[in-house]
């Protein structure tokens, strides 16, 4: 009888992991399909996010880049925000479109560091600025706006 009840919750463990992970995936394309719509259609700096779910940077810092950063990145129709999920087989290919369509995937691919911000002229591709996650808000704001006065 314990050995079923051990077995039933470990059974649910993982199917509550595996939900887990669905609504994640939902929220980033949902989140990414809302950014593409909202964001100008010829931005004048890419940002590109580099981040895993395994990064100790990305834990450690992604709450506050989130609350802090991202709605100003967002907000801005001058930037188009692309991320780079390096979590898994699966999110490096969710990732690998994205990239493509932004025309930053050889520069993703031979740079896989995450929990890095980058901010690319989106003509050129040419790399403007690039900030860790593990900065303060003030560097990567100052990152952030280097980039836009180049862009």
């Amino acid at each position: 009888m314990l050995q079923t009840i051990y077995l039933n919750k470990t059974f649910n463990q993982k199917i509550q992991k595996t939900m887990k992970h669905l609504i994640v995936a939902f929220a980033l394309v949902m989140g990414i399909s809302f950014s593409a719509s909202a964001q100008n259609s010829s931005p004048k700096v890419i940002a590109l996010l580099t981040k895993a779910s395994w990064c100790p940077v990305c834990k450690a810092n992604g709450p506050r880049f989130e609350k802090d950063i991202m709605p100003m990145v967002m907000e801005n129709k001058d930037v188009k925000m692309v991320m780079n999920d390096l979590s898994d087989n699966n999110s490096k290919a969710m990732s690998k479109g994205m990239l493509e369509k932004a025309g930053i995937y050889k520069f993703a691919e031979k740079n896989p560091a995450t929990g890095m911000l980058y901010f690319f002229k989106a003509k050129s591709k040419k790399l403007l600025s690039k900030v860790s996650l593990a900065s303060t808000n003030e560097e990567i704001k100052e990152a952030y706006q280097t980039a836009l006065k180049k862009g």
